[in-house]
């Protein structure tokens, strides 16, 4: 709608992550990451395909490029950018050395009873993996019964996902908006979207319920959540709300942009108004439209951050910018 690039309403962050006995930073900024204690990090991978050790960075680095597209991020990864899914370093080793017990299976796409619902309610659960002392045989020693080669992919694929957790809710954040840009109208993988459409609706209602919840007080059960099939220049999407008091429903249909651009930089509501889109943006300072309430009419605000791994989001003063 704009052409602004999705990121620049979030700010940069770094992290710390254990490496070579130590601990490094994992830094994002401007939809990149990198790892500044390795500045010349292709040409170790390098050596290390050839046999040589593998720094912990290069692979915390290789799993965030491995799922930059990944929609089962979204049944994995944040519902709102207040979430809590608290994933421990010592975890992650223990279920790379496969004594990780308790809840995983239940936690990662693949496990033995499933993943979590991409529709999040009131109570959506926070969930914390710290490590220490547990059963053995963690969840890809439970993950049933398959062919190794199967198992070993599964396992992988499992340890990638906790180790992104591992990094935090700001990167959590950031990797979830780089899946969404990445299926985005203008995005390298938009070509693919009519063959993933439910489960890009499903994660789009998955975030916009909590977002309502804030804005109206509607139930996230009663959100009608649907991917718009206008082109950006067509407009940000349609809004509707019926019904009153405990049956009030929203319906409403947003572009897949609307997750990174928006939901990501946890822009979605701001002083009470549902933001549809996000028209210039330079952190910490933003250009949004958005709705003061239902049958209103968009409005024009100018909107600032604070705080900073997760914003908060005010509207500025005299931030009203008119239609």
């Amino acid at each position: 709608m704009t052409g602004v690039p999705w990121w620049r309403a979030l700010p940069a962050v770094e992290t710390w992550v254990p490496c070579g006995g130590g601990v490094h930073p994992v830094r994002w900024a401007d939809g990149t990451l990198s790892l500044p204690a390795h500045p010349d990090a292709e040409a170790e991978a390098v050596l290390a395909a050839l046999g040589g050790d593998r720094a912990d960075c290069l692979v915390v680095a290789e799993a965030w490029h491995r799922h930059t597209s990944d929609l089962d991020w979204f049944m994995v990864g944040p519902r709102d950018p207040g979430d809590e899914i608290d994933v421990s370093w010592d975890y992650v080793q223990e279920f790379r050395s496969g004594t990780a017990g308790g809840w995983v299976g239940r936690l990662l796409p693949g496990g033995p009873v499933g993943s979590r619902p991409m529709m999040s309610g009131p109570a959506a659960p926070r969930v914390r993996l710290r490590g220490g002392p547990g059963g053995r045989a963690g969840a890809a020693g439970r993950a049933g019964r398959g062919a190794p080669d199967d198992l070993e992919r599964l396992r992988t694929r499992q340890l990638d996902m906790l180790t992104l957790l591992a990094l935090g809710p700001a990167l959590q954040l950031a990797l979830s908006g780089e899946i969404a840009a990445s299926w985005a109208a203008d995005g390298p993988r938009a070509a693919d979207v009519p063959g993933h459409w439910p489960v890009l609706e499903a994660a789009l209602a998955g975030r916009l319920a909590p977002a309502a919840e804030a804005w109206l007080g509607v139930s996230p059960d009663l959100v009608d959540a649907r991917l718009y099939d206008g082109s950006p220049a067509a407009g940000w999407g349609e809004l509707q709300v019926t019904g009153s008091g405990a049956g009030l429903r929203l319906h409403a249909a947003l572009p897949v942009g609307w997750l990174a651009s928006v939901w990501a930089p946890g822009l979605a509501v701001v002083d009470r108004h549902l933001v549809l889109a996000v028209e210039q943006a330079a952190w910490p300072e933003a250009t949004v439209l958005a709705v003061p309430a239902p049958g209103r009419d968009p409005v024009r605000l100018r909107v600032h951050a604070t705080g900073d791994d997760r914003a908060h989001w005010e509207i500025a003063e005299g931030g009203e910018a008119g239609q």
